[in-house]
């Protein structure tokens, strides 16, 4: 993931001009008959320097990309923590209600007044795919089947048969029933009506 890149460090002392070569002198580096060694000398440093401080650069993107995605993961970490405490203490709440107390709350999620279409992600059905209690109680309570709205549609109503006969099944009462069809043919309504 990283990549490590050697630096080598040079010696900075420049043997020909260090101050051992010149004790107690006052003639400055500008009066020397080298001067353009040691501008060299300096060019080289500086792009030493340059390519060192071109290093530290990368180090800190990748300490900094580093730190981000430790932060990022730390995120996650929590938000999974909080959704795994709530989901544990709902799961215990839940699961110590006596199931006549649960039938009454799942009698409050159905609509209102209303025939009801067999939808996957609404009550009746949503609550038989939550776990297993759920679904033995939800089963077990006739009067949250008792409404069927059925749409009859051409090619349609023979794939949702096997919906509308567990529905049916379940309600084991009295079913308030409303049919919509959508269909050009008459002999296909009447075998729905007709009993099997």
């Amino acid at each position: 993931m990283l990549a490590c890149s050697q630096v080598t460090v040079p010696d900075l002392e420049t043997p020909a001009y260090s101050q051992a070569t010149f004790p107690n002198t006052n003639y400055p580096a500008t009066e020397l008959k080298d001067r353009a060694v040691i501008g060299i000398i300096i060019a080289e440093h500086q792009q030493e320097l340059d390519s060192i401080l071109h290093e530290i650069s990368g180090l800190e993107a990748v300490m900094d990309s580093i730190h981000n995605l430790r932060r990022q993961l730390v995120e996650q970490k929590d938000k999974i923590t909080q959704s795994m405490s709530f989901h544990k203490r709902l799961v215990s709440t839940l699961w110590r209600l006596p199931t006549e107390v649960l039938s009454r709350i799942f009698m409050y999620c159905l609509l209102e007044g209303k025939y009801l279409a067999p939808a996957s992600s609404r009550a009746p059905m949503l609550l038989t795919r939550l776990c297993r209690r759920w679904r033995d109680v939800a089963v077990d309570i006739p009067s949250l089947w008792c409404r069927l709205f059925v749409g009859v549609h051409d090619g349609y109503w023979q794939q949702a048969a096997f919906c509308y006969n567990s529905w049916l099944k379940r309600s084991r009462h009295p079913l308030s029933l409303a049919l919509k069809c959508v269909s050009n043919n008459t002999v296909e309504q009447r075998s729905l009506l007709q009993p099997t």
